[in-house]
């Protein structure tokens, strides 16, 4: 069966800046870190306060097959990055905001990283997952996100996002991007974009043609995360 992310991820008007400039497909070589200065794997010295990454997986996970995003009696919107927010909440991350917003908090915290096998726990980027704008083009940047919920030996990843009938699984693999099934009928790369007639030429539509990062929230510092959360909320 299909799975298909068919709603936006704007969240309320009040956390929104409006879309990035820039067009969709192959990010930009100016945000993509040096590999000596992407994100590590976990220290095991790292410090307690410091969420680990199963925790933003497993909450996640939790919301499969729901609708209603509630963290400790907290409403979350009802979209994706309103489920990235939740999922982060509850492993005890602060960051706040739409697709877009949470993109360049990742920028700037220097926890973007695009490793074909990320962690549990990070949160996945993707571009053109729908028309946005209406315009008939391929130009919709940073249109959905999801979280990392376990990598198979394969490079196969289960994602959870907010799709069109709530919260569900989908498959990305990215050492396979064009290929929706292996030869032996695993499901590699779910639809992330709908078939419409009238698509623009070279449209992409599976998760692994759609991605563009990883983020790695949990590292970064628990005093950066406070003052997100507190940038999101004025």
């Amino acid at each position: 069966m299909l799975l298909l992310a068919l709603l936006g991820c704007a969240p309320s008007f009040h956390q929104v800046p409006g879309p990035l400039a820039g067009l969709g497909g192959e990010p930009s070589s100016e945000w993509v870190l040096p590999r000596s200065e992407r994100p590590s794997r976990p220290r095991p010295d790292a410090p307690a306060e410091r969420p680990a990454p199963v925790a933003i997986a497993e909450a996640a996970a939790g919301f499969v097959g729901q609708r209603s995003l509630l963290v400790d009696g907290e409403p979350y919107r009802q979209d994706c990055s309103g489920l990235v927010e939740a999922a982060l909440a509850s492993a005890g991350c602060a960051f706040r905001g739409s697709s877009a917003m949470l993109f360049e908090e990742a920028k700037a915290q220097r926890v973007l990283h695009r490793r074909r096998m990320p962690s549990p726990g990070d949160i996945a980027f993707f571009d053109d997952t729908y028309d946005r704008n209406g315009n008939g083009r391929r130009d919709d940047p940073l249109s959905h996100v999801a979280v990392v919920e376990a990598v198979d030996r394969d490079g196969t990843i289960t994602l959870v996002h907010f799709g069109s009938k709530g919260v569900a699984r989908v498959t990305m693999n990215l050492r396979h991007p064009e290929e929706r099934t292996s030869p032996d009928g695993k499901e590699l790369n779910d639809y992330l974009r709908a078939h419409h007639r009238g698509d623009p030429p070279r449209t992409r539509y599976l998760a692994g043609e759609l991605w563009v990062a990883f983020a790695s929230y949990w590292e970064a510092r628990p005093a950066d995360q406070v003052a997100t959360a507190e940038r999101s909320t004025r």
